[in-house]
């Protein structure tokens, strides 16, 4: 199972830009046209209309050359089977069909025990990142219910594509918020509102993709998918602060505070709704962490001796975080 990402610098400037990277291919184009048609199905018939349509992608977009993967983040990547480009038409726009495919293939074929609110807001935030570009209306698409969770699932196979999930998330809370940049540079308050509330929608979204990674056991985590994490099968320190996308997204937080603080009283309601989300997707982060015995000891990333456990790391990380956002 691979997932083909753009690198986090090469990604779209806001959810319309024009750049070929994030401009759909022509097949992109069709396919995402079919989806949105796909809603005047019924929801049985939809559900399958859409994995067929959708596994109908190639492996990779064409006109695409692999780069260098940056260093820090090589091991990290190589370990969830994401390569990195900078060209190709639709980039962007693969990655997250692909990420929409493999969600609906696991929750149709192993379950969930996500809400249903939780669910949509999952599928509804990668439909949308699908629809801006070309306008189409694909965020209308039916959202096909999940079977309830079989705890026979691939505990493997679920860590890898909940994470592919979440990379794809994280990439588009970057476009959001490249486009939240833009929208106050050009002093543009309605294009900064739109990235906002998008922003703050693909956090709620990752907020769920957090727990829908870890619907498996604890046991199962501490038998399978943590050795999987550990030297020799990885380098020591192994973690997802080495994400290249994560990274980004730190740095970029940290650019965007001035502009934060400097904006109009009327997006404060945005500016509160994206402080809140932020927090709880950290909420669930903890929550998964604390599910795996994170409450209890130290991350991958650190020494056993340490007496700080990985769920009091994540709580410092939130603090410090959304104070940053909140400025």
């Amino acid at each position: 199972m691979s997932l083909v990402l753009l690198h986090p610098t090469a990604l779209p400037s806001g959810p319309a830009d024009p750049d070929r990277t994030a401009r759909p291919g022509p097949g992109h184009r069709a396919m995402i046209r079919h989806l949105a048609q796909i809603r005047h199905l019924d929801q049985p018939g939809a559900a399958a209309q859409v994995l067929d349509r959708l596994r109908r992608l190639p492996a990779a977009p064409e006109g695409m050359t692999f780069g260098a993967a940056d260093p820090g983040g090589a091991a990290y990547d190589r370990f969830f089977g994401v390569s990195r480009t900078s060209t190709g038409q639709g980039v962007f726009q693969h990655s997250v069909l692909v990420a929409y495919r493999s969600l609906l293939e696991e929750g149709f074929s192993y379950g969930t025990r996500l809400s249903w609110a939780e669910w949509s807001s999952l599928c509804t935030a990668l439909q949308t990142m699908l629809a801006d570009p070309i306008g189409d209306g694909a965020g209308s698409l039916p959202i096909p219910e999940p079977r309830l969770l079989r705890w026979h699932l691939d505990p493997d196979r679920r860590w890898r594509v909940g994470h592919h999930v979440f990379f794809v998330l994280t990439q588009s809370l970057i476009v959001a918020l490249n486009g939240l940049s833009s929208a106050c540079d050009m002093g543009r308050p309605e294009e900064g509102r739109s990235a906002l509330r998008l922003a703050a929608r693909l956090l709620d979204a990752s907020a769920a993709a957090f727990v829908f990674t870890a619907e498996f056991s604890s046991t199962q985590y501490q038998h399978r998918v943590r050795p999987s994490m550990e030297p020799p099968s990885v380098p020591a320190g192994f973690s997802g602060l080495l994400s290249p996308d994560h990274q980004h997204l730190v740095r970029m937080f940290a650019r965007l505070r001035p502009v934060l603080r400097e904006l109009p009283a009327g997006l404060s309601e945005e500016h509160r709704s994206l402080t809140r989300a932020l927090e709880t997707t950290y909420e669930s982060h903890k929550y998964v962490c604390g599910r795996f015995g994170g409450d209890r000891s130290a991350s991958l990333r650190m020494s056993d001796t340490t007496d700080v456990c990985a769920v009091e790391v994540i709580d410092r990380l939130k603090l410090a975080r959304t104070r940053a956002v909140r400025t």
